[in-house]
């Protein structure tokens, strides 16, 4: 899409933290401007691992790259994060 004429480009990626996807991932994370990090209220195990995707995505992209955190499923009452 272009804004202000500028041409912009958006790639989601969706792992979902699988293993199977951990050698993809640093390709993915290397060209990007910016991270996000998203953790299923509803499930405590959904954030256990965050530290480790914050660690991993400065690893990474240095201090140049954005990572915004996104709590989903904060609709449900049960919130264990």
């Amino acid at each position: 899409m272009r804004i202000d004429n500028e041409t912009i480009r958006l790639q989601l990626w969706d792992t979902a933290g699988q293993e199977r996807f951990r050698s993809l991932i640093p390709s993915y994370v290397r060209d990007a401007d910016c991270c996000l990090v998203v953790v299923d209220v509803s499930n405590k195990q959904s954030s256990e691992g965050l530290s480790r995707w914050f660690d991993f995505i400065s690893e990474e992209r240095g201090s140049d790259g954005l990572i915004v955190f996104v709590g989903n499923k904060i609709d449900v009452e049960e919130r264990q994060v």
